[in-house]
């Protein structure tokens, strides 16, 4: 990726964090140090900046996440694993974090780019598939594990940084509340007391 395209993109991310969609794509070509022109010449439409912005926020979640999980590991060490990077993620990446949440609740995402994110996260919906299968999960439609783990995942964002958290508070926090869901989700609730 280009300069001049990587500065739009992360222009738009500080913008759309702080003040949402509807900002001008005037707005996120100052911010970038660009001319209105050159944002156009880099995204047709203000439709695809919006899906690059995403996308790129989305491969860049999934890479630091997905690089720190062993699917050879249990079930639960998977999901455990991603949880915890998800935490240490969004800690450190809150402005991405926030723009990513603006960018799910604007219903302006097109369908493509949300397939593909989702296209991201199959070796994680291919693990939860192989443990419904032998009984340790309950029978769920995996992606509806994946949207209701996103949901706690995410109310559990706002609430450690409301509290403004330290990062060790963060993580106890994190570390509890995956107890709760892996009791929701596992059929057996023998592995729950085995997370530190």
């Amino acid at each position: 990726m280009n300069t001049k395209k990587l500065q739009l993109i992360e222009a738009a991310i500080r913008l759309f964090a702080q003040e949402g969609v509807g900002v001008s794509t005037a707005a996120i070509a100052k911010e970038a140090g660009v001319s209105n022109g050159t944002l156009f010449n880099h995204f047709e439409t203000k439709q695809m900046l919006i899906d690059d912005v995403y996308l790129f926020i989305k491969r860049n979640m999934a890479d630091v996440i997905l690089s720190h999980v062993d699917f050879s590991a249990s079930v639960r060490d998977v999901c455990f694993t991603q949880w915890l990077t998800f935490a240490n993620w969004s800690y450190d990446h809150l402005t991405e974090y926030r723009a990513l949440d603006v960018l799910n609740s604007s219903q302006l995402l097109g369908e493509t780019a949300r397939q593909y994110a989702e296209e991201l996260w199959e070796p994680m919906i291919e693990k939860l598939s192989d443990a419904q299968e032998n009984g340790i999960l309950h029978p769920l439609p995996p992606e509806l594990l994946c949207i209701n783990a996103q949901s706690y995942l995410h109310s559990l964002v706002v609430y450690t940084n409301r509290k403004q958290y330290s990062r060790h508070e963060m993580e106890m926090i994190f570390r509890e509340a995956f107890r709760v869901y892996w009791r929701g989700i596992a059929t057996s609730l023998s592995s729950v007391d085995e997370i530190n």
